[in-house]
């Protein structure tokens, strides 16, 4: 049974071995528009795509996600999406997301079985302070999935701030991470490097264009973690953000667990405002 709150009930395609559903785009919604906007959020297309691949997939407790979405076209409000999952070869499955026939993001996910990380030794450095809420463009501070990042000779990490229960990422089961709460995590640390190490001006509009993936499913709310800066340097109009997942608090020093790679579009508010205007003309 489908029980998402962003996708509709989930029905067979007709001409191949798969299963669509339609999007459901609530602006109420105090997380995926934690403030004004004049599109759907590329998170929220994300974690649809999610869902929309877990209602079809048998998928065990424990595992590895490894995942790639593309996002070619900003979707807009209205009229409605319409997603659609497909089986590939072996355990892979294809996601597409389309609004009036436009395609609007497509990628693929595949989960495998694997072995849990190993809780490290240490604290787990509860009590950690957020991130500023500008900086990765939040203004409810149940919204902040970062601890506030910390510089040490170059290197920017910053600790996986999971939500309370109740929250749209909160885990699925009782007890166990979200692991797209993991993947916004990221996108919040690749926003505020934008502006704190690329020097971007608060207003600047960050699209996001494409998300790799290759995660722990099931990790367990006792195991802290935290994400790494591969340091790279943030180009004039273009960002990609590659990030290790750490097991435990310990300055990233822990071990590997998981990586994340973020891309996407840098624009200036008179930019993003001519870019809105032509969209709207179009």
């Amino acid at each position: 049974m489908n029980r998402s709150r962003l996708i509709g009930p989930v029905r067979p395609l007709p001409d191949r071995d798969g299963w669509t559903a339609d999007l459901t785009v609530d602006q109420s919604d105090p997380f995926f528009f934690d403030h004004p906007l004049d599109h759907v959020p590329g998170m929220l297309l994300i974690c649809a795509m999610t869902d929309l691949v877990v209602a079809g997939t048998d998928i065990s407790g424990a595992g590895r996600i490894k995942a790639g979405v593309t996002l070619h076209s900003m979707a807009e409000l209205g009229p409605e999406l319409e997603l659609s999952a497909s089986k590939l070869e072996g355990e892979r499955c294809a996601v597409r997301i389309s609004q009036e026939s436009t395609p609007i993001a497509d990628g693929w996910a595949e989960f495998s079985p694997a072995d849990l990380p190993v809780r490290p030794n240490g604290l787990d450095g509860g009590g950690i302070p957020p991130a500023q809420a500008s900086l990765v463009h939040r203004v409810r501070p149940e919204n902040v999935m970062i601890g506030d990042p910390s510089v040490v000779g170059g290197r920017v990490t910053a600790a996986v701030v999971f939500p309370a229960e109740g929250h749209a990422l909160s885990g699925r089961r009782p007890g166990i991470h979200r692991t797209e709460a993991v993947v916004e995590a990221g996108r919040q640390l690749s926003t505020w490097l934008t502006h704190r190490t690329g020097g971007w001006s608060l207003d600047t509009q960050i699209l996001l264009r494409g998300v790799a993936a290759d995660l722990p499913v099931g990790v367990p709310s006792s195991l802290p973690l935290t994400l790494r800066w591969q340091t790279v340097p943030i180009s004039a109009s273009r960002t990609e953000y590659r990030f290790d997942l750490i097991a435990g608090r310990d300055g990233g020093e822990g071990p590997v667990v998981g990586s994340l790679v973020f891309t996407g579009k840098i624009l200036r508010p008179e930019v993003y405002a001519r870019f809105r205007a032509s969209r709207s003309a179009g």
